[in-house]
């Protein structure tokens, strides 16, 4: 009897904090959220355009309809550029769903400062500011080649932090494909096993940095080719790509980690950088 009445208890405990829960969950009053406006715009002297894209951010508590709807296109709103000298309105086109202007009308410099602007029909207002990065990209270099019968797998490279400190970097690697059933030429990026993508000289200014390509496959010629870009970059570019690659969605498992905003009233990243492209024939080394 004594057994029994201590397990009815515990049962009737059990109830009531499963009860007491529900009562807790139901009584919670959700907050209200609305759509943000979220800017997506890169700086650079290399390329021939300027490109702007604006969407709204996602209401919280908002089922989602699917990726294309989630974060809509906004189409009506006002951009405007300026390097404090000069402003410029880009239009824009709705085949690229991006406001747009060629570079040659409003021209990129290293080391410039410039603003954004961005406002809509409905009142919202946002601005942010970046430097385009002022210094020469340093040179890379490939130290090694670990190769098989099928030609060269691995790449190991390296390249000098230039002087000074706050430098940021951003390098990638890569191959083109020939895709003979379609007469097209396609560029496939190749990750690094060692050494990271984004990468910051804190701590270790005027050292080398390592990295180590993954295996490159011998498709034909062109793979032999690889393709080394190297941004010199701003500190915004480099905060939010890292902020990026660590953001693990819905795990509920995984540590919090906010993705990094420099746009003001709103969300996004205004940011710029300064590189090149260098094209190394692996058959030649």
């Amino acid at each position: 009897m004594k057994k029994l009445i201590i397990s009815l208890l515990f049962a009737i405990g059990i109830m009531i904090v499963v009860t007491s829960c529900e009562s807790m969950i139901s009584d919670v009053e959700v907050p209200s959220s609305e759509p943000k406006i979220v800017v997506t715009g890169f700086l650079s002297p290399d390329d021939d355009t300027i490109k702007i894209i604006v969407r709204k951010s996602r209401a919280l508590y908002v089922q989602s309809q699917g990726w294309e709807n989630q974060f809509p296109i906004v189409n009506n709103a006002t951009v405007t550029l300026s390097d404090g000298t000069t402003n410029v309105t880009l239009p824009y086109f709705s085949q690229f769903s991006s406001y747009i202007i060629p570079a040659s009308a409003f021209p990129i410099i290293s080391g410039r400062s410039y603003s954004i602007s961005v406002s809509t029909p409905e009142g919202h207002q946002v601005t942010s500011t970046c430097t385009v990065p002022d210094g020469t990209v340093p040179e890379v270099e490939i130290t090694g080649i670990e190769s098989s019968e099928y030609g060269p797998t691995k790449v190991s490279l390296r390249f000098r932090d230039i002087p000074g400190k706050g430098n940021f970097y951003r390098i990638s690697a890569g191959t083109t494909i020939n895709m003979d059933f379609y007469n097209e030429t396609y560029f496939e990026e190749i990750g690094f096993e060692r050494g990271e993508s984004f990468i910051s000289d804190k701590n270790k200014e005027d050292e080398y940095f390592y990295l180590k390509t993954y295996e490159i496959y011998q498709y034909d010629s062109n793979s032999s080719l690889l393709y080394i870009s190297l941004l010199l970059t701003d500190e915004n570019y480099y905060n939010y790509h890292r902020s990026i690659y660590s953001y693990e969605g819905d795990n509920p498992f995984s540590e919090p980690s906010p993705v990094f905003t420099n746009i003001n009233g709103g969300l996004g990243i205004f940011a710029a950088v300064n590189g090149k492209i260098t094209e190394f024939n692996l058959r030649a080394k």
